[in-house]
């Protein structure tokens, strides 16, 4: 047998019975820290480069596919667990808070005088919500490491700009500790808003119905994301750009919204829309809606839903 074959015979084999114990819920050990032995697969990578023998290199071939496979599995079951918000403090599992784990509250004040406000948020692995309003321009509570987010504010003529970003865009996960990173922030709804929302692995619910948005930009690699828009400003773009990732975005069905996707493989469902063409939808009162979104989604191998609510509905 090639030595190709047998590597990606073993490779696929592995694999699916990895993800067959893991739907049968026989995996009882902690698959993240395979990633410590994943600089074995070099080591033996190495050695089959100094023998001639086949069945030497046929079974170096073999010992690296298993563990390219067991890693790969690791990396995929760590991050979709970590996007799925599962708890990872329950009696399953082994990970425990490292000592600089603590809450912290950040904020900066707001003026009258500020009509245009523009936030940045930069930041890596974790869990992020925008919803409710502050009397301040910004205000957030952090559960993770101490003094882990760094806040700017300026102010030019009436423009407000906050940048509020994580210091180390990381979360420790492989020597047996989790360092939770939740960020829970609330905006000012007087000021008009441009977002430009930037992360990781990381869970998203951002409610900006009680905020005027003009711009939002959003850019995440595996992610779980839920944007739900309002209606307060005449128009209001969102562009979005993510990874492996589950998208939810919810639009009032009271606005007329178009839609142009960028995306290969995804799954797209956009409910109460026409399809004008291969990348662009819209709601059948988008030319005579007073309130109008335009929605700019490019997405990789994703789940993209689409969908309208009524504002009677509203939380």
């Amino acid at each position: 047998m090639k030595t190709r074959n047998l590597f990606w015979g073993l490779f696929f084999v592995t694999i699916g019975i990895l993800i067959l114990l893991a739907n049968i819920g026989s995996l009882n050990f902690d698959m993240t820290y395979i990633w410590k032995f994943w600089p074995v697969i070099f080591i033996l990578l190495g050695i089959s480069y100094f023998t001639t023998n086949s069945v030497v290199k046929g079974f170096l071939s073999a010992i690296s596919a298993i563990i390219i496979a067991v890693a790969l599995f690791a990396f995929f079951n760590s991050i979709f667990w970590f996007v799925r918000g599962n708890d990872f403090f329950d009696n399953n599992h082994n990970y425990s808070i490292s000592s600089d784990f603590d809450s912290s509250n950040y904020s900066t004040d707001y003026s009258p005088d500020i009509k245009k406000a523009v936030f940045y948020f930069d930041a890596g692995a974790g869990t992020f919500n925008i919803k409710d309003t502050t009397d301040n321009l910004m205000s957030a509570h952090i559960t993770g490491h101490k003094n882990h987010y760094q806040l700017e504010k300026e102010v030019s003529n009436g423009t407000a700009t906050v940048k509020f970003k994580m210091k180390k865009r990381s979360f420790t996960f492989f020597d047996g500790k989790y360092n939770h990173n939740y960020a829970q922030i609330k905006l000012n709804p007087n000021p008009v808003w441009d977002l430009y929302l930037n992360g990781g692995a990381a869970e998203m619910d951002f409610d900006l119905t009680p905020y005027k948005t003009d711009n939002i930009k959003v850019k995440m690699g595996a992610a779980k994301i839920r944007i739900k828009l309002g209606d307060r400003s005449e128009q209001t773009n969102l562009n979005l750009n993510a990874g492996v990732s589950s998208i939810e975005i919810l639009i009032p069905d009271s606005s007329g919204c178009q839609i142009r996707v960028k995306s290969a493989l995804s799954d797209n469902e956009f409910n109460g829309f026409d399809r004008m063409n291969k990348h662009e939808y819209q709601t059948s009162n988008f030319d005579h809606a007073k309130h109008k979104i335009y929605l700019n989604l490019d997405a990789g191998i994703s789940s993209v839903h689409v969908n309208r609510y009524n504002k009677s509905d509203w939380q």
